[in-house]
């Protein structure tokens, strides 16, 4: 009996699991549908103005959705689960609208940097939250192939937590403080494109990197799902 009801709570589970990443990946399509349709509507003018000097502003803003989309997708491919956990689901409405504020201002340089250090600092916060939905799970990561799985998703993470987002946070926030200490330099010279520059190419690089982490882990992850089907 208690085998059965074991059995029953598995197939359970698994039924969940399914229904959590269905609800994960429509949302993550909707609020970055969303961003985009800001993105867009604030790319016109300076698209068809020919106003080349927000061209890059316009480029790397793509980029952080394409990011955001690509790395949530990836999370939830890897671990996402029931049970539903609502502060992840509640950073991402938190994160989103913090970016497409960020996105509309591809013709103000001070207000982007500005909201794009609020913004690193918000998805910052949200690798740590999952993070410690890691920790919570770790002990439904049994096979070999889902060991390495968790191994690979907790070195992302860290590497996220203790170099890449306070170093985002520090070029953006830095950016913003010389604009205004220095506008005439930073503005009128157009030293402005030399971090959002910096900031096109992280943006690229990270991205590739995404391509790269959903490549090396497609077995692992493929392996963890067929072992839950099994189970059920």
């Amino acid at each position: 009996m208690a085998a059965d009801r074991r059995d029953h709570r598995r197939a359970a589970k698994t039924q969940l699991d399914q229904t959590v990443i269905g609800i994960e990946l429509t949302l993550i399509s909707i609020i970055q549908g969303l961003a985009l349709g800001v993105l867009a509507t604030n790319a016109v003018q300076p698209l068809v103005q020919l106003q080349w000097q927000s061209w890059p502003y316009v480029f790397t803003g793509l980029l952080v959705i394409l990011i955001f989309w690509s790395r949530s997708l990836i999370h939830t491919l890897s671990f996402i689960g029931w049970p539903l956990e609502f502060g992840h689901t509640f950073l991402y409405f938190a994160a989103t609208l913090i970016e497409a504020a960020a996105l509309s201002q591809v013709g103000d340089p001070a207000h982007w940097f500005a909201l794009n250090a609020l913004y690193a600092a918000a998805v910052w916060g949200l690798y740590a939250w999952d993070l410690r939905i890691l920790r919570r799970h770790a002990d439904d990561f049994r096979t070999p192939g889902e060991r390495a799985l968790l191994a690979d998703i907790v070195r992302d993470q860290r590497l996220n937590i203790r170099w890449l987002m306070p170093a985002t946070v520090a070029l953006q926030g830095g950016t913003w403080w010389l604009i205004h200490a220095r506008p005439d330099w930073m503005l009128a010279r157009g030293w402005h494109l030399l971090p959002i520059g910096l900031s096109l190419l992280f943006a690229l690089g990270y991205l590739h990197d995404g391509v790269r982490i959903l490549r090396r882990r497609q077995d692992w992850i493929l392996e963890r799902h067929a072992q839950e089907r099994a189970e059920a």
